[in-house]
């Protein structure tokens, strides 16, 4: 079902919303020009009516707000200038939402120019079905207030849609460096050196699940990272994650997870336990407790274990130790993804994704319970109708002033904003979201 931008009213005999500049008595005519502006993706024209165009001059003075014809084209009359021009569109088909943005300053009128038609290339996202809802990772205070461990590590996959999912071929990883603020020697200046490759880095270990995993629309998944116990038992401040639902990044069946940190509950069934195959050297996955960017992916278990094993698939940037061994993980594998920076030393950070995985990043400060949790689409979840009147608002931590959790306690079904950029999908959620 597509949704389109409601049409704005339209001023002038063209047939178009303006705020033109009026000139005063004793003030030349202002000329001016017809202006067409065509929404394209990839080059090919994009036609769709009824999406607003956003025209704004250098200054912001003059703002425009046209809207597309069934060609996908706008005409507007403007004043010689330098203008920006701005469209998004949302749309979503079975279960799956795509997002059309883009923006353009190369819109320059001038007298002598040969043509006045203009292109505001969009650039298309499609949100998943499955995403990453909640990141917690940097542990939170001890019982006497000193500054606890984070073997109380969880991630939270969600089905961001009114189908059911099948997650069975998801993977976990976090991409090199460990630390957003750790020497990051996959930057040529100010470029990943994979920015246009096909590939990320994924560093330590790739997790996957060992049993059929299905999602009900509108539902989560909580996976433990390091134990699938009750934390609370020894540390009121953190959480349970011994719930016989949870999964586990179980270190059964890998040798070299020995430390101690991994532990599970005897009611969670050995089903829910994931498994990995380490390709550098550790007692334990080296998921960062500060700054983790993280990602989800699609793949089969025998692949994702053959590509693993397989030494020719390792990239040796940051050395040739097994230390320091990286996994070329396809891009076109990548489902998800957010990159975590400390609070503390944002300064000293680099993103580690390519753009065209995920750009932004979300900051918060570590060991104090804070967690990582995805943005709330508010217009997308008020325009389910079985949310009537089982929306809790006033949230002010995200953006959208929608309380999820609370909202979910009511009822409501939750979707999430998905634009793949972290620092407008994700926000510091002060208390962890399974307290």
């Amino acid at each position: 079902m597509k949704r389109f931008f409601a049409f704005v009213a339209i001023a002038a005999a063209f047939g178009f919303a303006s705020c033109n500049p009026q000139k005063g008595p004793d003030e030349p005519e202002v000329k001016l020009f017809d202006v067409t502006v065509q929404l394209a993706v990839d080059g090919t024209p994009f036609a769709v009516e009824g999406i607003t165009v956003d025209v704004a001059d250098a200054a912001g003075t003059a703002t425009y707000a046209p809207v597309t014809d069934a060609s996908g084209k706008v005409a507007l009359t403007l004043p010689v200038g330098s203008y920006t021009a701005t469209a998004t569109y949302k749309t979503s088909e079975n279960g799956v939402k795509t997002l059309y943005s883009g923006s353009t300053s190369s819109i320059l009128v001038i007298e002598s120019a040969s043509s006045y038609d203009f292109t505001l290339p969009l650039t298309k996202v499609e949100s998943q079905q499955i995403i990453i809802k909640e990141v917690y990772a940097t542990g939170c205070p001890a019982a006497d207030g000193s500054a606890g461990n984070s073997d109380d590590a969880y991630v939270v996959i969600y089905n961001n849609s009114d189908v059911e999912a099948d997650a069975s071929q998801i993977v976990f990883g976090f991409c090199a460096p460990y630390n957003a603020n750790g020497t990051n020697k996959y930057y040529t200046g100010d470029n990943l050196l994979y920015e246009n490759e096909n590939w990320i880095p994924a560093y330590n270990a790739i997790w996957w699940f060992t049993s059929n995993v299905t999602i009900a629309p509108y539902s989560q998944k909580v996976i433990a990272v390091f134990g699938a116990v009750d934390f609370t038992a020894t540390n009121p401040n953190s959480v349970d994650l011994s719930n016989p639902e949870y999964y586990w990044m179980s270190n059964n069946e890998i040798s070299q997870y020995s430390n101690k940190k991994y532990q599970v509950a005897e009611g969670i069934p050995a089903t829910n336990y994931l498994t990995a195959v380490p390709f550098n050297t550790g007692n334990a996955w080296a998921l960062s407790n500060s700054s983790p960017a993280f990602f989800i992916g699609k793949m089969e278990a025998a692949t994702v274990k053959a590509m693993c094993e397989d030494a020719d698939n390792y990239d040796r940037t940051l050395g040739d130790k097994p230390a320091f061994y990286v996994v070329k993980f396809p891009k076109a594998n990548v489902v998800d993804a957010v990159d975590i920076w400390s609070e503390a030393n944002v300064a000293k950070s680099q993103v580690r994704f390519s753009a065209d995985i995920n750009s932004g990043y979300v900051a918060l400060t570590n060991k104090l319970g804070n967690t990582i949790y995805r943005n709330v689409d508010a217009e997308a979840t008020k325009a389910l109708p079985e949310n009537e009147g089982k929306i809790v608002e006033g949230y002010a931590d995200d953006p959208s002033g929608i309380d999820a959790e609370a909202s979910i306690k009511a009822g409501a079904h939750i979707i999430y904003s998905d634009t793949n950029n972290s620092a407008t999908d994700f926000h510091v959620r002060k208390v962890a979201s399974i307290k």
